[in-house]
């Protein structure tokens, strides 16, 4: 399990100067705790960090595809 704490310090880390969270912050959030953007997202709604309902926005609009988990760490990658 994630402490709340270092899920907390991460959420802010990576939303850093934004208005909403994205799922390229879930992605790139589940790939620092090796999990998945859906387990990250149901857990910061757990925690009343994002909005409850945030997972179902998600899926509503497109979800977070293999495509979009593939552009993020192909984009993460060429700014390393």
């Amino acid at each position: 399990m994630i402490a709340t704490a270092d899920l907390y310090a991460a959420f802010l880390e990576h939303t850093k100067g934004a208005s909403c969270f994205t799922r390229r912050m879930a992605i790139d959030m589940a790939d620092f705790f090796d999990t998945s953007p859906r387990f990250i997202v149901q857990r910061l709604e757990s925690l009343w960090i994002i909005k409850e309902g945030s997972w179902d926005w998600f899926t509503v609009n497109g979800g977070i595809t293999k495509a979009h988990i593939h552009e993020a760490r192909s984009d993460r990658q060429r700014t390393t």
